[in-house]
């Protein structure tokens, strides 16, 4: 949408830098889906939306490339593919093309062979007829690619996604830790797809600190940093904090993220119990990351909702290998 002369669209083009890496076409189908054509904006009606895909290579997660192309699909996107060389999966590439296949997929020996099918590859394009999405369907998750891989994942459902954690209590090298862990599951959580949103809960320690994180653009910097305000004397504090930042007329699932770094003592956790309770009556979904070996696993259950909602790192640099258990947990959330 910035550019409508093709002069300006071949200097874009040109400009672009070769990053490397492996060949991750689902995360590049799973742009195509949820930023070039948005459900809901970002596309013009009426007319075809086309995605030409070059690929030389097998992606390193098959799965998670057919359950992107098929989402891709049942937005009404037709997508042409051109395998390059002997290193392509022709099931690959006929799972992202648009049917019949022999029309929309071509296989060539080398990149100098592009050139001898741009002339029918323009034909073909100009022959899609204007697109015509499927109904809307709650989205799939790939449970493997989403454990075990980077793969993206939708809510079923919109949730207000809170995640809580006391800076003054853990210091603040390891909320960098956290907030790092926060940008990373906002990056791979579809929210804008599934009308979410993130936030935190947090005192005003944190603040200072986002500057020495890489955010993507899965979520919204600036609400992320106006919500890290306030003081926190207590954890029981921060649990009502939390109750409170809910809007109660908001129709989205409310779901909490609690970040546990050591046992409470008696009378305070009879507190955050009761704050729990009050916040487990408001319909909040309650999610327990205990850190560290100085937590108790008992207390850590009891302020859960369900059994299963209970991760544990032993320590603050390894948060990263919980990412893909939460989303799972958050994505399949009904």
């Amino acid at each position: 949408g910035e550019n409508d002369n093709k002069e300006d669209i071949k200097k874009k083009i040109a400009g672009v830098k070769y990053q490397g890496g492996r060949t991750n076409t689902g995360d590049a189908l799973h742009y195509v889906r949820t930023r070039t054509f948005p459900v809901g904006g970002g596309r013009r009606p009426n007319v075809p939306h086309i995605t030409i895909v070059l690929t030389d290579g097998m992606s390193q997660n098959s799965s998670y490339t057919e359950q992107e192309a098929a989402a891709v699909h049942g937005q009404g996107i037709t997508v042409f593919v051109i395998g390059i060389g002997n290193q392509v999966d022709e099931k690959e590439l006929a799972a992202i093309a648009s049917t019949p296949t022999d029309n929309f997929m071509f296989k060539i020996d080398n990149f100098d062979a592009l050139q001898s099918i741009k002339d029918r590859l323009a034909v073909r394009t100009c022959k899609v007829p204007p697109a015509t999405p499927a109904p809307p369907t709650p989205p799939t998750v790939n449970e493997d690619a989403v454990l075990y891989g980077n793969a993206h994942c939708g809510p079923k459902i919109p949730v207000d996604l809170k995640i809580v954690f006391d800076t003054s209590a853990i210091g603040l090298d390891n909320s960098k830790f956290i907030m790092r862990f926060i940008a990373d599951v906002s990056d791979r959580l579809d929210l804008q797809q599934s009308q979410s949103e993130v936030g935190t809960v947090t005192n005003d320690c944190a603040t200072k600190s986002l500057a020495d994180v890489s955010f993507g653009s899965g979520h919204d910097r600036e609400k992320l940093e106006q919500s890290l305000v306030g003081t926190s004397p207590s954890f029981s504090w921060m649990m009502r904090k939390l109750r409170l930042s809910f809007d109660q007329q908001e129709q989205r699932k409310k779901v909490a993220v609690v970040f546990l770094g050591e046992t409470l003592d008696g009378a305070e956790f009879r507190k955050v119990l009761r704050e729990t309770g009050r916040a487990k009556f408001m319909g909040i979904q309650i999610l327990v990351v205990g850190v560290g070996t100085r937590v108790n696993s008992r207390q850590a259950s009891f302020l859960a909702t369900q059994a299963n909602q209970v991760f544990f790192a032993l320590s603050y640099d390894i948060i990263d290998e919980l990412e893909g258990p939460l989303l799972l947990q958050i994505c399949t959330l009904n």
